[in-house]
């Protein structure tokens, strides 16, 4: 829980969702036992969010769901609308084997995927602030998962910033930063917006260096947002921006931009997209691309092997 006191009321609506999503976790596990979820192996991986398509993924889902709370949580939040079941359930429809991989997590914040990536077998670092922005999970939460969740392997945590990684080049076989780009938008701790223009600058930056220690043959995968900023009103997110004092809305690309900055630049920069780019702009204006957000805010994934 995050309120310092909470009301008898607060801490019994937590500890029943805690109990609520331990017994997801058990049951998902009993039910993909009997009813097995069978993977479908092809699909695409550069491409905008749609509801249709985070359907689809239903053992990518299965498979998550059933490792602790945290992505249980995620997996099947009616908040989240699919939007984490498209961004991590993608990275797995590409990669199906992960056994004796390096993996590298740029920005993991409070995220237990990478230990889901260990337990599948990689040897997984993680990156993050060396004063992370989101806080990690604790108290009577982490104390039944510790007992529900699965064993995960290696992981090993590093700080320091995303626009100097303190890796060897070529050190990586995977490379993966999700729904963590948007965040260039703001100075940590500081707390402050960055303008447009440089956050493109600082976005190259950590585009090249995940590039850098990314593995000739080795794929980096990116999730971030994206937003029509000239249609949208409202952001459901708005009250977690990381600035104190900036515009109305933010945290996301312009969708217009996308290509651009994400596609194109990693083609220039000696990488090729797997399976080529489905990425269309113009599908930001269709409701099934809407992320949880809201209207005119959707999310986008990018797979490349570099060369």
């Amino acid at each position: 829980m995050t309120t310092a006191n909470p009301s008898t009321r607060a801490r019994v609506s937590y500890g029943w969702r805690v109990v609520r999503q331990a017994a997801g976790v058990l049951t998902a596990r009993v039910r993909a036992a009997v009813y097995p979820a069978r993977r479908d192996g092809t699909g695409v991986a550069n491409v905008m969010f749609s509801a249709a398509r985070a359907r689809t993924l239903g053992w990518e889902r299965s498979a998550l769901e059933r490792f602790d709370l945290y992505l249980y949580d995620v997996m099947n939040s009616p908040r989240l609308a699919g939007q984490i079941v498209f961004e991590y359930g993608t990275l797995l429809r590409a990669l199906s084997q992960w056994s004796g991989l390096r993996v590298l997590d740029v920005g993991t914040g409070g995220s237990t995927f990478p230990r889901w990536i260990s337990h599948a077998g990689a040897v997984v670092t993680t990156f993050d602030l060396s004063k992370p922005a989101e806080k990690s999970w604790g108290g009577f939460q982490k104390r039944v998962n510790d007992i529900v969740c699965r064993r995960a392997g290696a992981v090993r945590a590093v700080a320091g910033s995303m626009r100097a990684l303190p890796f060897s080049d070529a050190s990586f076989d995977i490379v993966t930063s999700l729904s963590v780009l948007e965040h260039l938008d703001t100075d940590l701790p500081a707390r402050t917006f960055v303008p447009y223009v440089e956050q493109q600058h600082r976005l190259a930056t950590v585009m090249d260096e995940m590039i850098r220690v990314t593995k000739p043959g080795g794929f980096l995968y990116v999730t971030s947002e994206c937003c029509d900023f000239e249609r949208a009103t409202d952001d459901g997110w708005k009250q977690a921006y990381y600035y104190d004092q900036g515009p109305e809305l933010s945290g996301a690309w312009p969708v217009q931009d996308v290509s651009r900055l994400f596609y194109e630049y990693v083609e220039a920069h000696g990488c090729a997209l797997a399976g080529g780019s489905a990425f269309v702009a113009e599908n930001i204006g269709r409701p099934d691309h809407w992320t949880w957000r809201g209207r005119y805010f959707g999310g986008f994934s990018m797979l490349a092997r570099k060369r």
